[in-house]
């Protein structure tokens, strides 16, 4: 009799010895040896050193070589946390210093036009799950911090025409429009960030925003479309900028 029909008769205890057996391995699978913390302490420090230590050497001698490879142009102290972002297209890298980039990143060129730009400023960190979709350009200034699962786009992703989608036509020039990250900007989780927006400096986006147009310097913006809902200025020049963009 195959082993699966087995465990299925011992998990439907149709009879005293299915029953037996039902009750053997629930008790053994609830199981536990003692764990005595002088033991099993160092021997947790341990595996954390070993497999910390593996995990940076790889990161040190396999992947950071390879992306800065396929960068254009990339500053010294590059860390890239558990892998290697996936690429797709002919996109032009440009990264600054002491980046920090989480593997689990995607960055996308479109076809329209040729050498679509991402740039990243000195200082930036880019966190898990999040997407940067390039038709022309994307530029991300220096102290930039983008949170889990952002998405930030310079184009639509597709004809608003279905029978141009289904012949799997790219977008059209004119809907193509750069994105420009100023320095010192926060986006908090899953933050988008739509076609030809300019986020001004030292601003903050909170979780689950859409950004759909221009959000001016030192503000703090939240929801869909995000709107500006205080201050962050920290002199009485930047809170007139302010005021202004906000007119």
């Amino acid at each position: 009799m195959p082993i699966r029909d087995v465990i299925a008769q011992i998990k439907r205890r149709q009879n005293p010895t299915t029953r037996v057996l039902y009750r053997i391995g629930k008790a053994a699978r609830r199981a536990e040896i003692p764990a005595p913390r002088p033991i099993f302490g160092p021997l947790l420090v341990a595996h954390q050193l070993v497999s910390g230590t593996g995990a940076e050497l790889v990161q040190r001698l396999y992947y950071q070589p390879m992306f800065r490879a396929r960068c254009e142009s990339c500053g010294e102290g590059l860390i890239l946390h558990v892998g290697i972002p996936y690429i797709y297209g002919a996109l032009r890298l440009r990264i600054g210093r002491n980046c920090k980039i989480n593997g689990h990143t995607t960055f996308a060129a479109g076809s329209v036009l040729e050498a679509p730009t991402l740039t990243l400023g000195d200082e930036t960190n880019i966190s898990y799950g999040t997407v940067i979709s390039v038709s022309e350009s994307v530029t991300l200034g220096s102290h930039v911090r983008l949170a889990d699962g952002c998405y930030i786009t310079d184009n639509p992703g597709h004809p608003l025409d279905a029978e141009r989608r289904r012949r799997h036509e790219p977008v059209d020039r004119d809907q193509i429009k750069p994105v420009v990250i100023e320095d010192d900007v926060w986006l908090g989780t899953r933050v988008t960030v739509m076609p030809g927006v300019r986020i001004g400096r030292g601003t903050v986006v909170g979780t689950g925003s859409v950004v759909t147009r221009n959000l001016p310097p030192y503000s703090l913006a939240v929801g869909n479309p995000a709107r500006v809902v205080r201050s962050l200025a920290p002199d009485e020049r930047s809170k007139a900028d302010l005021a202004e963009a906000a007119e």
